[in-house]
């Protein structure tokens, strides 16, 4: 029989090989999990103005209509930053005149779009967007919405077509100029015709929903700041 000794040098010398092994793992698939996040970025940003988005041509299409900005509170560009190296949600733990505001300006066929990433909370992790505002900065052009950990039935299906659908068409300014954003009401079926400002909710999911109303007011109130003075 072996030895307690030897027992325990050979389990400690499995633990050690197996930890390199699943670190060198970890290692070599690093840049290709960055790289799958950075394509579902890229196509999360083309669907909020595009309905055909192509994955066999996205690296194209993408580089041919998106130009990337990354400004500071007050609009102007900040240089030697990607957007790729901006985390929105680190950012919201800093001062609004200190973060870094990713900007992303589609232009075709003579059109202009500006989509923005904003981040919240919902029932049971983070949600977030990216929102395609029209070339009046005002009326929303498409959203498409992500989350972590909602409920499915429920608060995931702020990730649906169909809900992110009511969001076209409206607008986070009144008629008077001053920032009203836009609110999701709680459950659904409400009355919203004509309303630019509201959007008929979903059943049982109470607290996401509050979450994108306030992820949208809390977000899109900086960047407002931010269009005032970034250039066209």
């Amino acid at each position: 029989m072996y030895s307690n000794r030897y027992t325990l040098a050979y389990a400690t010398g499995v633990t050690v090989s197996v930890a390199v092994v699943l670190a060198l793992a970890s290692s070599s698939l690093r840049g290709l999990q960055a790289a799958n996040v950075r394509r579902a970025q890229q196509i999360a940003i083309l669907e909020t103005v595009m309905t055909d988005v192509n994955p066999e041509t996205l690296d194209a299409d993408y580089a041919a209509y998106v130009d990337e900005r990354v400004l500071d509170y007050s609009g102007r560009p900040v240089d030697g930053v990607a957007t790729v190296d901006v985390d929105v949600r680190a950012e919201l733990r800093t001062s609004p005149e200190d973060r870094l505001y990713p900007v992303y300006v589609y232009a075709r066929d003579g059109e202009t779009r500006y989509i923005v990433p904003i981040e919240g909370n919902g029932l049971w992790g983070g949600i977030n967007a990216f929102l395609a505002l029209q070339a009046d900065r005002d009326t929303i052009a498409g959203v498409v919405f992500d989350h972590e950990t909602e409920t499915p039935g429920l608060g995931a299906e702020i990730a649906t077509a169909e809900f992110q659908d009511r969001f076209r068409g409206k607008r986070l300014f009144a008629d008077g100029g001053a920032f009203a954003s836009v609110e999701v009401l709680k459950g659904a079926g409400n009355d919203v015709a004509g309303d630019p400002h509201r959007v008929d909710g979903l059943t049982g999911a109470t607290m996401t929903t509050r979450g994108v109303t306030e992820m949208f007011r809390d977000g899109l109130s900086l960047y407002n700041n931010v269009f005032q003075g970034m250039d066209p």
